[in-house]
């Protein structure tokens, strides 16, 4: 896999998370770029540990791994190298949603992270699905079959309690957001490309 390759699919990602949020919303969305930056960071930087600890989680508790990625494995293929980009993205949907839903009223936690955990099997799906339309082959690969090994349902429980860690960061760590993205980008960096 070429890096060019995976630049465009991140272009494509981007856009049509984008165009979605924009038809959603019922008007082209402004990004503010200092907000947006936390939780695209956050995001990436809570992607790669989640993985990493659920993928640890899941393989103690049921002696095999619940997914795998195809692209640029490490630790184990609980992640990749490309993986912080593809969390990146989840955070800048989440970014232009959480406006969306604020401007309605829409801000308790629990919701805020029962929305992601829902909207998170969505998007592995249409990211995965498009990567494989694309590129012949899964980015990651869920062993479970339940849903086509795009993603599975069981993912479920481990996203509910990650939607919560991450509405809580997100709001603390816009306290301080250039701070909060330089530090969540540091530590993704290390564990994704420095920790082996």
């Amino acid at each position: 896999m070429h890096w060019y390759q995976l630049l465009l699919f991140s272009v494509y990602i981007i856009t049509v998370i984008y165009i979605v949020n924009c038809l959603i919303a019922r008007q082209i969305k402004r990004v503010h770029f200092r907000e947006a930056a936390v939780y695209i960071t956050t995001m990436a930087m809570l992607g790669v540990f989640g993985e990493v600890f659920v993928g640890s989680v899941y393989h103690a508790l049921f002696g095999h791994a619940l997914w795998l990625y195809r692209v640029a494995p490490v630790h184990l293929g609980y992640t990749s190298y490309y993986a912080p980009f593809i969390w990146g993205a989840l955070g800048f949907h989440i970014y232009l949603l959480h406006n969306y839903l604020k401007a309605r009223n829409v801000e308790a936690t629990l919701h805020l992270a029962l929305i992601f955990s829902l909207e998170t099997i969505l998007l592995e799906i249409l990211g995965n699905g498009s990567f494989k339309l694309f590129f012949g082959h899964y980015l990651f690969y869920y062993l479970p079959g339940d849903l086509w090994h795009l993603t599975s349902l069981q993912t479920l429980p481990f996203y509910f309690p990650a939607g919560i860690i991450m509405v809580k960061a997100v709001r603390h760590f816009k306290t301080d957001p250039r701070f909060y993205s330089i530090m969540c980008l540091l530590l993704a960096f290390t564990l994704v490309y420095l920790a082996k």
